[in-house]
């Protein structure tokens, strides 16, 4: 696919995993990404654009134009607002992120990425056994036999994108799991208070049917909490070996 060439580029803003910038054209912006820590942080990157790009086959994720899996990645510019930066009451917000897992949840792709315990087996093995058996405890407690979804497990307000439609960017830790551990997660990288945990699970139960039973997803937030600190551990022992 041919481009236009840009007549302005611009930082847009630089995460853990990522450096993102704005290639603007005449006509077509794009968004230009350098990917980071990749396999410190076990990402499959290839697993990552080829999932993304089924979303946006249904409209839910940004286009991907080209990718070189081990150093970066061009994809569509979508010319919207997050609802992060949005002049909206946080009451919006909370709808429109249940509105978003909602319909992460729904998706049926075919996708054969990894799970969400695949990425945790892959800190808490370069971590030590202490980490091994904690997970291995998380697994015992939270396994059960409801059906694994699509989940974004980093849905941060950031993240939403709206204006002619709802669509999501930043699929680098999306995997197969438990919806709860996704709101989990939600809730976490939001830091959410009690009353907003609280309305977003009510705006989810909503779109979905489905009733949100506090004590599992305060189980689920615990292992979120845990999660992050594997994350953070495995990003510091990464750093230094770089």
């Amino acid at each position: 696919m041919k481009i236009e060439k840009p007549i302005e580029v611009r930082a847009l803003r630089s995460g853990v995993a990522n450096e993102v910038w704005l290639l603007r054209g005449a006509n077509a912006s794009y968004v230009f990404k350098w990917l980071n820590h990749s396999d410190c942080l076990g990402l499959r990157r290839s697993d990552e654009f080829h999932l993304q790009q089924q979303l946006a086959d249904v409209g839910l994720a940004p286009e991907v134009i080209a990718l070189d899996p081990s150093r970066w990645v061009l994809q569509e510019y979508i010319s919207a607002t997050p609802i992060s930066a949005k002049p909206i009451k946080t009451t919006e917000k909370l709808r429109i992120t249940a509105q978003a897992l909602a319909q992460i949840h729904r998706q049926k792709p075919a996708w054969q990425g990894t799970t969400l315990w695949q990425k945790a087996d892959h800190y808490a093995h370069r971590l030590g056994e202490t980490e091994q058996q904690q997970l291995a405890a998380f697994k015992k407690t939270l396994t059960t036999d409801e059906p694994q979804v699509l989940c974004h497990f980093d849905l941060a307000f950031a993240h939403i994108l709206t204006g002619h439609s709802l669509k999501v960017i930043d699929w680098e830790y999306a995997g197969w799991g438990d919806r709860l551990t996704d709101i989990a997660s939600t809730i976490e990288i939001n830091g959410l208070d009690a009353n907003g945990c609280a309305e977003l699970c009510h705006h989810y139960s909503e779109q979905t049917g489905i009733e949100i039973d506090n004590h599992c997803l305060h189980e689920h937030r615990q292992f979120v909490r845990w999660l992050y600190r594997q994350w953070s551990k495995r990003l510091q022992q990464g750093a230094l070996s770089e």
